[in-house]
């Protein structure tokens, strides 16, 4: 048994290593390392392997062997070494968790196949107001703000990148490297859930790859700013028009309303280090588009019914009225798709504002109509 001692150590420790160089972007060495981690571990788990009367240390050692080959990508000896632990007398707790490590093996032999694995790095949207309750949320709330976080954390991916500012169309997988964002099953109390970002297996990693961790650092610096007001900060931080319009116009939608939401938490977690920031409070009027000349700002409700992309150096929106009265509005860099386009059809509020020519309207900002009691939506 000492033997088996002896290697289970040494499997932790390789295992340690191993993360923290993943973290720190050693992506060879991590590799070389977890490979180490689990010939150890799975040399301990086999010396008990047939000793049903070792639980609960035979499943248990049999779980870390299997967990060590998911990091190894060997997801045929994980689901192997699942299935003997399973086919002992497992105590129920280890073996609902040899259960879970099951679906684990089978998702990441999904990704795999698409030649993509997850990041070690994570973080945490919380929400806290009136619309939490214990494990439930206004569902509204919920996924609108965890849409615009995965949108965020895209566009800030693309801007590093490099990647001119894609107004229409999807995100090009391509030149994101593979950068995608998965979610966990939501938590109670505050409502929160856990962000996972997916990258190109170690092995595949080419010089110049942009880590999830240099992505969701800036994110979160870049949340900072926009709650501190740094107005200048921040466009100076966003080097770029579009970006920097498409970010604040997202934002604002992600903080808190201050009644049904009061707060929006991001909490990064690195090996032991943790990273908190929070949008604490409703956007501001330094977030505002409307010039100083505000006598000429105008706001309306209608119906969001046309997109033009095509026929014009500028995109334009159309806004139904009712049957007479109609707008057209000229739509800036960094809105289109990110902020337009998921209300088409939608009774909206429009605030514009007259273009230098004064022959059209500019949109400064665009909010899905929430009907007041005993108002209408024409």
């Amino acid at each position: 048994m000492s033997n088996v001692r002896q290697l289970h150590d040494e499997a932790m420790l390789l295992a340690e290593q191993a993360y923290i160089a993943d973290l720190h972007g050693y992506y060879d060495a991590a590799q070389k390392l977890f490979t180490e981690a689990y010939e150890s571990e799975a040399k301990a788990a086999d010396l008990v392997a047939l000793d049903h009367s070792a639980e609960p240390s035979r499943s248990i050692l049999l779980r870390s062997a299997a967990s060590l080959a998911i990091d190894c990508h060997k997801f045929r000896e994980a689901e192997k070494l699942v299935s003997i632990a399973l086919s002992g007398n497992p105590p129920e707790e280890i073996a609902e968790e040899l259960r879970d490590l099951l679906e684990k093996v089978y998702f990441s032999r999904h990704l795999s196949l698409r030649g993509m694995e997850l990041d070690p790095t994570e973080f945490q949207l919380t929400l806290t107001g009136a619309a939490i309750s214990r494990g439930l949320v206004e569902s509204r709330q919920f996924l609108r703000r965890a849409e615009i976080t995965t949108k965020l954390l895209c566009r800030t991916a693309e801007r590093m990148k490099g990647i001119e500012f894609r107004e229409t169309g999807r995100p090009n997988p391509t030149q994101l490297d593979g950068f995608e964002t998965y979610l966990s099953v939501p938590r109670a109390a505050s409502f929160a859930i856990t962000v996972r970002m997916g990258r190109p297996n170690r092995q595949m990693l080419l010089p110049g790859f942009l880590s999830p961790n240099v992505v969701v650092d800036d994110f979160l610096s870049c949340i900072t700013l926009f709650n501190d007001d740094e107005v200048d900060n921040l466009n100076e931080h966003i080097d770029h028009d579009a970006y920097y319009q498409n970010f604040v116009s997202l934002t604002k939608k992600l903080a808190p309303d201050g009644t049904k939401i009061t707060n929006v938490g991001f909490t990064s977690f690195r090996g032991d280090e943790q990273t908190e920031t929070s949008l604490t409070k409703p956007a501001t009027a330094k977030w505002s588009r409307i010039s100083s000349d505000s006598t000429t700002v105008t706001t309306f409700i209608g119906r969001l019914t046309m997109a033009d992309e095509m026929t014009h150096k500028s995109h334009r929106i159309g806004i139904e009225v009712n049957d007479k009265e109609k707008h057209t509005l000229i739509v800036p860099p960094g809105m289109l798709d990110d902020i337009v386009k998921p209300l088409w059809g939608e009774i909206v509020t429009i605030t514009a504002e007259p273009t230098s020519t004064g022959s059209t309207l500019k949109l400064l900002d665009i909010e899905a109509f929430e009907e007041a009691e005993g108002q209408s939506a024409t």
